[in-house]
């Protein structure tokens, strides 16, 4: 009877340690993580990324959600390995740079799906325009760094279609659906 008392006692206090933890902000570390991106030519995939941006996480790991996640990304600093190919993603043919200098992204639910594997749709502003997309996260792993902070890390990924946002230049030429890859590793904020 004790021992069932006791047993009972401390699954109560783990439970409500649990259900108490605070969520935990991670911003995203720009020298470890990267924001990529593929597309296809013709036939031919293109891969490219984008290499200024912010982002950060609300991770609640009680209730997963209450997770929040929002990135900021520099248009000007996409990157195809062609400079005149990206001089061109940044004209009004495609992101029209001068007049939409950002990506944003907000997310507006999570949902777990699996071992530590998200639902995330949010709002994705591009070229003016704010679409829902629908993204699948996946927290890899979270450990504290040599000077005992909590670094995570975290791959987000989703396909969409540029022409929701607009961007309809080079049909039949270049493709229409966007896979997104996303690496984030993330300090503790």
């Amino acid at each position: 009877m004790k021992k069932s008392f006791i047993l009972a006692t401390a699954s109560l206090v783990a439970l409500a340690s649990l259900a108490s933890a605070a969520p935990k902000t991670f911003k995203a570390d720009p020298a470890h993580s990267s924001i990529n991106f593929k597309i296809r030519h013709f036939f031919t995939p293109i891969p490219g990324n984008f290499g200024e941006f912010e982002a950060t996480i609300v991770y609640d790991e009680a209730d997963p959600s209450k997770s929040s996640a929002t990135a900021s990304i520099e248009v000007e600093s996409i990157d195809t390995d062609n400079d005149k190919r990206d001089d061109h993603l940044q004209s009004d043919d495609f992101f029209n740079e001068e007049a939409n200098p950002e990506i944003t992204f907000k997310s507006t639910s999570w949902e777990k799906t699996g071992d530590n594997e998200f639902d995330v749709k949010g709002d994705l502003t591009m070229a003016g325009q704010t679409k829902e997309v629908d993204l699948v996260a996946k927290m890899l792993g979270a450990k504290k760094n040599q000077k005992g902070v909590l670094v995570s890390g975290w791959e987000i990924t989703g396909t969409i279609d540029r022409r929701d946002w607009g961007i309809n230049y080079g049909q039949g030429i270049v493709g229409n659906e966007v896979d997104i890859d996303i690496f984030i590793e993330a300090p503790e904020a």
